[in-house]
């Protein structure tokens, strides 16, 4: 009796030592709350997805869950490198979340779905309900929801501890620009997603990006995202953010220094650009697709507000913050996602 008790007592301490970082693989029915207010009942945690939309895989396998992902977009798929060579075409679910194939889906067989609000997932509802596949939308491109989001996905998949030292991380960098900069003169900010004219106003994916870095954006009053050119030289920001380049998606491999160099070329000769004052001084800040999108742009703010506010952030090392992400993702360091090119240990 002495050695059965002794064995018990034994296999109760392996399994708590075991189970004592609060990510115990336990299946229990619990309700959830989605980015978008629905209550859903799901059993946790999950252990087959397929996933829409780069921020969310990006989340997931930042958590160390992306063994738990079977299928995703050809926009995940495409980038090889960043998640390499995982994924197969043969568990492509579509080519975004706007064109999702659910016969692939149903072949599959997750126990969820997750998009991102901007997809169809009301579609996706009505035609996977009746297979038992929930569907569950998670906004992880904004930026203001990342830490919501992060802990949801921690919940989802059993990572609670993970998703917490990622928040823990991030809220600390944010915190510290925001205390910063709070008081910094307000410097006004051109924003560009991929081509000119095409800007960020509030409740649009970038807003928040620009506005945590503390500057002004030259478009917060306006209501579209698509501005013309005059009356981006009539606004005369004092410095110019560009994200990307027209139909380059993002790439875990930055560009060469030669393709930056002929974004910011393209810039500058606009016409009649060469009155705008960040022209003239040279105030141009050019990140790559990839690195701004890290931690719901998290990563983008940093830079941004390095790039604006350097006397007011002396202890802000973005690229640090964006090597960081990348340890997160299970990646190597690469520089030269941004141009002017930032160093690990930059003031």
């Amino acid at each position: 009796m002495r050695k059965i008790i002794s064995a018990c007592l034994f296999l109760l301490i392996f399994l708590i030592c075991g189970c004592s970082n609060n990510e115990a693989k336990i299946n229990k029915e619990v309700k959830i709350k989605d980015s978008i207010g629905r209550n859903i009942e799901i059993t946790l945690p999950l252990s087959k997805v397929v996933v829409a939309n780069g921020y969310n895989a990006e989340l997931i396998n930042a958590i160390g869950a992306l063994d738990a992902v079977i299928g995703v977009d050809y926009r995940i798929f495409q980038d090889q490198e960043e998640y390499k060579g995982k994924f197969t075409y043969d568990q492509v679910i579509g080519k975004s979340q706007q064109e999702l194939n659910y016969e692939k889906i149903i072949e599959l067989a997750p126990q969820a779905v997750i998009l991102t609000g901007n997809g169809r997932w009301e579609e996706a509802e009505r035609k996977l309900s009746g297979f038992g596949i929930k569907v569950i939308v998670i906004n992880s491109y904004y930026t203001d929801e990342f830490f919501d989001n992060c802990k949801l996905m921690g919940r989802l998949f059993g990572r609670e501890k993970r998703a917490e030292e990622i928040c823990r991380y991030f809220q600390k960098q944010l915190q510290y620009v925001q205390d910063n900069v709070k008081n910094a003169p307000l410097r006004t900010v051109y924003f560009e997603y991929r081509r000119e004219g095409n800007t960020t106003v509030p409740g649009d994916y970038f807003y928040n990006m620009i506005k945590y870095s503390g500057a002004k954006n030259i478009f917060e009053d306006a209501k579209s995202v698509s501005v013309n050119s005059e009356s981006i030289i009539l606004r005369n920001p004092a410095y110019i953010v560009k994200v990307g380049e027209n139909n380059i998606s993002a790439k875990y491999i930055p560009p060469t220094e030669t393709e930056m160099q002929a974004r910011k070329q393209e810039i500058v000769s606009r016409a009649g650009w060469d009155s705008i004052d960040a022209v003239r001084n040279n105030r141009i800040l050019l990140l790559s697709h990839f690195l701004h999108g890290g931690a719901s742009k998290i990563i983008g703010t940093m830079y941004i507000a390095k790039f604006i506010y350097p006397e007011y952030l002396p202890d802000l090392y973005p690229e640090e913050v964006f090597n960081k992400w990348l340890q997160y993702q299970g990646l190597d360091y690469l520089e030269g996602h941004t141009y002017p090119k930032f160093q690990l240990r930059d003031r």
